[in-house]
């Protein structure tokens, strides 16, 4: 393996060919512009590095390239914080391996998640490890590139050269693409790759995400049919091809095209992802927890892969693998963005329930976490109290629960006075302990919002009926339950008037009215079925809808089923009209 390359070098290698030749027709037929030199001089450098000789020889290399604007940092939170507090730097070149129990692909990762620098940035990778696993697993974040000590400046020059010239001639399509304008976004990977065939493979991957955005799926397969035409072995592309047979419901040959890419490049854990979501799709959870315990024994600092495996143990009645996820994602994600209020809530009622002997040490690390990075901001307020309301139960001290639980719910109501979210699993919780406390009138309340929010939820709905159950208040939970029915009933019944008499389109900017009102699955799913409805109506020639109007409601759309994915992401209903979006010409 080389010493220096880069993730689009590296799937080169892969396929068996060699970094930087042409892979199309085109690019070999016609010849690429020369390469746009890097203007050291004008850039702004941020320097990641926890080794201050490796700090001092980076430094010196871009002064004597001409650089001057540069800022150094030794640590995870030190950088973290001055890229929030300054921004916009033109490169960041970032040891993968720092000292403060942080890596490089954490920072990155927490980086792009707050979208704390823009696509135009050059993020390079740096690291003393040789392994083909850990490369490959930084690979998936898409570093501009990857060096592997010791390099040399001639080395570090070139390749920051190389990822220059490749982002300012794929600006305008990144651009366009981060604006949310696909179709634009793919006409100009289109023309562009003919213009710079040395940067064509770079096109072909936006092009193929444009067209996955856009959710034309057959499009997007035949797309990444073409390039493995070219290339048979490229793994982005054949894990394009595996998602869009996946969203056409073609599970069976997305787990043949995955399994086959896995055999061939067992690291690539965004492959294992996809078949995680296959195994679920097709009902068999415990083979889904299977899988991703094993990406997560590849990678466990992923905390989004965390929260996954908790949310499938839980539904497999797997309290000790949900533990378990939980604490290495607190553990891996101190301080981090990726770890919400509600999974403090969520772990801490799990320990609560594992009565095992480490759950007090656990739950003191989650409030020092939260003391610690959490301190000033308002949103994990109540989060803190319930962990120390867990912590109180869990030493079997009810004095100092019952005033848990009293700052607790002072805590609710400041943040409902102040237009504070209180998500979902914080109230799973207030609920829980309400009626841990025999609580009813607060249970009932908290049972009413959840309720409100996620009727037709029907794994929310059930956990709202154990645990008003288990306080002996079935009954009152059927009629809460039963209520928020109705009321959903009556917000929908002017914009259903509507739709009855073939006002499609006043129909739908009623559900626009509600969903944006609203926090409802089921409302979200009524104004995504409207649009359908719009779209089979205007394909009969039965309703008339102009360019802007058709756009607006692809965006729309768009947002409805993303809202439902993630309240809600096995929710029969959303695979039906998925199904009938599908269908349907827009």
């Amino acid at each position: 393996m080389p010493e220096l390359f880069g993730a689009d070098d590296l799937l080169h290698l892969l396929d068996g060919g060699t970094p930087g030749e042409g892979n199309s027709t085109a690019a070999q037929q016609r010849p690429s512009p020369p390469p746009q030199p890097c203007p050291y001089a004008a850039l702004s450098y941020l320097l990641i590095e926890d080794s201050q000789t490796m700090r001092v020889w980076l430094r010196n290399t871009i002064v004597n390239a001409g650089g001057s604007k540069i800022d150094v940092s030794d640590s995870y939170h030190d950088a973290l914080y001055r890229i929030r507090t300054r921004g916009n730097y033109d490169v960041v070149l970032c040891d993968y391996i720092l000292s403060d129990t942080r890596d490089g692909q954490q920072l990155l990762e927490e980086v792009r998640r707050q979208k704390l620098l823009p696509r135009s940035t050059i993020w390079i990778m740096i690291t003393g490890e040789r392994k083909y696993e850990q490369v490959f697993s930084a690979v998936e974040l898409a570093p501009d590139d990857y060096l592997i000590k010791p390099i040399s400046p001639e080395m570090l020059h070139e390749r920051l050269g190389r990822a220059w010239d490749q982002r300012q001639v794929m600006k305008g399509a990144t651009d366009l693409f981060d604006a949310g304008q696909f179709e634009q976004a793919l006409a100009l990977c289109r023309s562009e790759s003919l213009q710079h065939p040395r940067h064509v493979a770079g096109f072909q991957r936006i092009a193929g995400d444009c067209m996955m955005q856009m959710e034309h799926y057959q499009e997007a397969y035949d797309h990444f049919e073409s390039i493995l035409e070219v290339r048979p072995r490229l793994p982005w592309a054949k894990l394009g091809k595996a998602k869009a047979f996946f969203h056409l419901d073609r599970y069976d040959e997305t787990a043949a095209i995955i399994e086959e890419l896995i055999h061939d490049n067992p690291d690539y854990l965004h492959a294992h992802d996809l078949l995680a979501k296959v195994h679920e799709r097709k009902g068999d959870l415990e083979a889904t927890k299977a899988l991703l315990k094993l990406v997560l024994q590849k990678n466990p600092k992923s905390l989004t892969r965390q929260r996954e495996i908790a949310r499938i143990a839980i539904a497999t009645d797997d309290l000790q693998t949900a533990v378990d996820a939980y604490g290495l994602m607190h553990l891996h994600g101190r301080g981090s963005s990726f770890v919400r209020p509600g999974d403090f809530c969520s772990y801490a009622a799990m320990l609560i329930r594992s009565g095992s002997k480490g759950a007090l040490d656990r739950l003191d690390g989650l409030a020092g976490n939260l003391a610690d990075f959490h301190k000033n901001d308002p949103a994990y307020n109540l989060s803190a109290k319930t962990v120390s309301y867990a912590t109180a139960v869990t030493k079997g001290d009810q004095q100092a629960a019952a005033k848990s639980y009293k700052e607790m719910m002072q805590t609710l109501e400041a943040a409902k006075a102040n237009d504070l979210e209180v998500d979902r699993e914080q109230s799973m919780f207030v609920l829980e302990a309400a009626v841990t406390m025999g609580d009813e009138q607060t249970a009932c309340s908290m049972a009413k919002a959840l309720y409100d929010d996620h009727i037709g939820n029907q794994s929310i709905e059930d956990r709202i009926k154990q645990m008003m159950a288990s306080g002996g208040w079935t009954e009152q939970a059927t009629q809460i339950a039963a209520g928020a029915t109705e009321n959903l009933r009556q917000m929908n019944v002017a914009a259903a008037d509507m739709a009855k008499h073939g006002r499609l389109l006043d129909a739908v900017e009623e559900f626009s009215r509600l969903a944006e009102a609203n926090k409802n699955v089921a409302v979200h799913l009524n104004a995504a079925t409207c649009i359908v409805k719009c779209f089979e109506e205007a394909a009969a020639g039965k309703l008339a809808m102009d360019v802007g109007t058709s756009r607006r409601l692809n965006n729309r759309m768009q947002g409805y089923m993303n809202f439902v994915s993630l309240r809600d992401a096995g929710n029969h209903r959303l695979e039906q009209i998925r199904k009938a979006w599908d269908a349907v010409p827009h």
